[in-house]
């Protein structure tokens, strides 16, 4: 689904078009009138999910994510719910909230519909990321993580024709578009 085809969510297709960068604004305060206005429809959207999580219908739920997104095609759908949880993960380093109390709550708030609850064991570790780093893991052959691609497709280190030999098809090169993470790595 193409974001021309999308109806309007917690953004407009206007909204859409400048995070991308593809709509210039008059003045430097209708950029903040933009801004301002994205932020306080992030602000009221988290608030939503509340009611979304303690009132809306097992069946309406179903309907959008079992139904809509099998009619999704590609990784649209995953990158979609990758997205989302990274959202919320960056929003709680933004606060005092730990990333994994969320998790864990919520988990148990949607368990809870059916009458159990969970335990939750995560466990997160950090590696700092480098092109070279990555660059000799593929020499190696070994394998990368969808984030490991998606750091070299970003990377000005590496050009896309060089990232483009270690996946076999040097014609891919001019082929890969700026998609998220899944259709990146799609592309290879």
């Amino acid at each position: 689904m193409s974001e021309d085809e999308r109806a309007r969510g917690i953004l407009s297709e206007a909204d859409r078009a400048y995070l991308r960068g593809e709509t210039e604004l008059a003045s430097v305060q209708s950029e903040r009138n933009t801004r301002a206005r994205i932020r306080n429809r992030i602000f009221e959207a988290i608030f939503d999910f509340e009611l979304l999580v303690e009132h809306l219908s097992k069946n309406d739920r179903e309907l959008v994510f079992e139904k809509r997104f099998e009619e999704i095609e590609g990784t649209e759908a995953m990158d979609a719910l990758v997205s989302a949880v990274a959202f919320v993960y960056q929003a709680t380093n933004d606060t005092d909230v730990e990333f994994e109390t969320v998790l864990t709550e919520g988990i148990n708030v949607a368990e809870a519909k059916d009458e159990r609850a969970a335990t939750v064991d995560f466990d997160l570790t950090f590696q700092s990321l480098t092109a070279e780093q990555l660059r000799k893991k593929l020499e190696r052959g070994e394998t990368l993580s969808l984030t490991e691609l998606a750091f070299l497709r970003e990377s000005d280190e590496v050009r896309m024709d060089e990232l483009a030999r270690y996946f076999g098809d040097d014609e891919k090169t001019t082929e890969i578009d700026d998609g998220r993470i899944q259709s990146k790595v799609t592309n290879f």
